[in-house]
């Protein structure tokens, strides 16, 4: 391996130099800060020393460095999964080591606006490892391009993580949910959609009878719709609604708002709902709660199959990150996002460019 020693003053110095003479594969291998300089002990100026190196003959992407063994041939994709692991890893690695003061200070006012916005610590630092790891990039460059870089960067990441969309022809689809998420409301701008603008016939169903303002509130809607609703309190009920239904081309159905953390409402929950494949069961989150009760409320619901995640009232808050944490995080698509109570136009087609527009704002793209 080729070696090399760097005496700097900050990461972001090293990198481009490091960059220039051992090219693309080189890893960072050891940081420390040392005392250089000065008159007879005193006035040491505190600097950092980066040993940095590269393997002469890099091995082929996707392939193992040792051939001796045949059965680490056989199976070069797990090999190249491996990898992209471990570099990962390094990235993150050579992030956490860097201070804030190290970081060019457009990188250290972008950080700021992603903490803002509340992406998860583990998203941030392998965002920023990119930004640093793209050829176009260098410490003297405007916040405006370095958003824009982040931009890029950021779509990529959504879209490679969002899972391939599912079946858009579903039979019925049940909307759960805690309470105060909007559940009704956005089913109710849903319905409209399928109604308006697919040209669908829609029945409604609402098995949420502990809040009677929640039946009357569905019911009102259906009657500006012109599409039927029906109410249920048990699995026999809801079987007898859905045969009543046989003419629609898509059933929409609303569940009672309650205390996620209560094991009994998931079990209820689980009792009533259908479990024919032509169901797709969507849960619903507000974007004004935090995320780390995002990620209590989906754990809960766990041992319902959930096939989407709906998310509400992005117009009530400032912050957007969660989104972006949930795309990443998560295996579960995210189709929709609700940002008002107007019926039917307060919802948007969630999108990695929407998302992003949210995050660094619309012109970054640009």
């Amino acid at each position: 391996m080729r070696l090399k020693t760097y005496i700097v003053n900050t990461m972001a110095e090293a990198l481009p130099m490091i960059k220039k003479d051992l090219g693309e594969d080189a890893l960072i291998l050891n940081t420390k800060k040392i005392k250089t300089g000065g008159f007879l002990g005193f006035f040491k100026k505190e600097k950092l020393e980066i040993t940095a190196g590269v393997d002469p003959i890099p091995p082929k992407k996707g392939l193992p460095t040792e051939t001796k063994s045949p059965s680490k041939w056989s199976n070069p994709k797990d090999s190249s999964a491996e990898l992209i692991h471990e570099l990962k890893n390094m990235k993150q690695f050579m992030m956490k080591q860097m201070k804030e003061e190290d970081l060019p200070e457009s990188l250290r006012l972008l950080k700021k606006q992603l903490i803002a916005q509340e992406i998860a610590p583990d998203i941030l630092t392998d965002l920023l490892a990119k930004l640093i790891a793209r050829d176009e990039f260098n410490t003297d460059q405007t916040l405006e391009r370095v958003q824009r870089f982040a931009r890029e960067e950021l779509v990529a990441m959504m879209d490679w993580h969002q899972c391939d969309e599912i079946s858009q022809q579903p039979e019925i689809i049940c909307f759960i949910g805690p309470t105060g998420v909007g559940k009704t409301t956005t089913i109710a701008k849903i319905a409209a959609g399928y109604l308006l603008t697919k040209d669908k016939k829609v029945g409604l169903i609402t098995a949420d009878t502990y809040r009677i303002a929640a039946v009357e509130q569905l019911k009102t809607y259906g009657s500006i719709l012109n599409i039927p609703v029906k109410v249920v309190e048990s699995s026999a009920d809801l079987t007898k609604a859905i045969e009543d239904f046989h003419d629609c081309d898509i059933i929409l159905m609303d569940t009672a708002g309650r205390n996620y953390q209560q094991t009994q409402y998931i079990e209820d929950l689980k009792q009533l709902l259908p479990t024919d494949s032509k169901v797709q069961i969507h849960l619903v989150l507000s974007l004004t709660a935090k995320y780390e009760d995002m990620k209590k409320i989906i754990n809960n619901f766990r041992s319902i199959s959930m096939d989407e995640l709906l998310l509400t009232k992005k117009d009530e808050t400032s912050s957007s990150g969660a989104i972006v944490n949930l795309i990443c995080h998560y295996d579960i698509p995210i189709r929709y996002i609700a940002n008002g109570q107007n019926v039917p136009d307060d919802i948007m087609d969630c999108t990695p460019e929407l998302v992003a527009d949210f995050i660094l704002g619309e012109k970054t793209n640009a």
